[in-house]
């Protein structure tokens, strides 16, 4: 496997849960800071047709003056190309580059050719940033993080050429905690999800699915000591019940899946460690689920640069 390392230091050392730290494993990335790299491969949905004029130089950031967010573009970026919007959110204590530097996603912007969006969340009283996500990272008088995502979505269509139809998040840990409330929330602004070591709601009924639902790809190692692989009462949902939900509100058969087989996406474990299955029978037309179990991975697992790879092919297999 080809690999390519960042060495983050310590702020990937810092906690990415809720509000516990993981003590069980070493932190690690795959990808560079910079947005270098070929362009033109892949990743386009089209040329643009009728519509606003976009500028062959737009900013690269956007949102309320009082709290931006740091946006990517492909090197070659061209105005009447569209593209796929990926929107990453961080684990709590980390920010927005550092989550894009982790998966990678820095020189996928340009290989793939998808504009992203890194925003941070806001510090807590130690200095902490993180999101207002679902279940256990809710709070009543936090940020309303909802409105301001949704707000940097629309902002993003309406500054770069992105297609609506292909608008996708990726979570870590706090930061898929919030990917699942905007699931819940206001699930017509994005196509499909990943969420790596992070949950849900661990009552149903706090969730209520919007019309339509998403596509949703959850990865989680075995052995993460912040945020449990099986669940903990009071607290999450394992991954595997979060998959099965998720299944469920796609209209497929939560008790039916099928084996994808395995790969080798962890440095620190020999061999395939990560098993993938899919939820495929009886889904609502467009959508997939798919659950990745991370064998022997912590909960900030030294990844290899082909998890960052597949995970943006999968996504953008997806589309509304």
């Amino acid at each position: 496997m080809k690999i390519s390392f960042l060495v983050l230091g310590l702020a990937l050392a810092l906690t990415l849960g809720c509000g516990s730290s993981d003590s069980s494993g070493t932190g690690g990335t795959a990808g560079a800071a910079g947005s270098a790299g070929a362009g033109g491969a892949g990743g386009t949905a089209g040329g643009g047709g009728e519509g606003p004029d976009f500028s062959p130089d737009p900013p690269l950031e956007i949102g309320p003056s009082e709290r931006l967010s740091s946006v990517s573009i492909p090197s070659d970026y061209d105005p009447g190309v569209t593209y796929p919007l990926v929107m990453v959110l961080h684990g709590a204590g980390a920010n927005g580059s550092v989550q894009a530097s982790y998966f990678g996603l820095f020189d996928l912007v340009d290989e793939k050719q998808f504009v992203m969006l890194y925003p941070d969340g806001t510090p807590n009283d130690s200095g902490s940033r993180r999101w207002n996500g679902a279940g256990c990272c809710t709070s009543d008088d936090s940020p309303d993080d909802v409105a301001y995502l949704s707000g940097l979505i629309e902002e993003a269509q309406q500054t770069y050429n992105v297609d609506p139809k292909r608008v996708y998040l990726v979570g870590h840990s706090n930061g898929g905690f919030m990917s699942f409330r905007l699931g819940c929330e206001v699930p017509n602004l994005f196509t499909a999800m990943m969420s790596l070591a992070g949950s849900t709601y661990e009552d149903p009924a706090d969730c209520e699915p919007g019309t339509p639902p998403v596509s949703v790809l959850v990865a989680h190692g075995t052995a993460d000591a912040t945020i449990s692989y099986d669940g903990t009462p009071g607290f999450s949902p394992g991954a595997v019940e979060v998959a099965e939900r998720s299944a469920a509100s796609a209209g497929c058969d939560p008790s039916m899946t099928t084996s994808l087989g395995t790969k080798d996406y962890l440095e620190a474990v020999e061999g395939e460690e990560t098993e993938k299955v899919a939820y495929s029978s009886g889904c609502d037309d467009g959508l997939a689920v798919e659950l990745w179990t991370l064998n022997d991975g912590v909960h900030i697992p030294f990844l290899g640069t082909e998890f960052g790879a597949d995970m943006i092919d999968w996504l953008f297999s997806k589309s509304r």
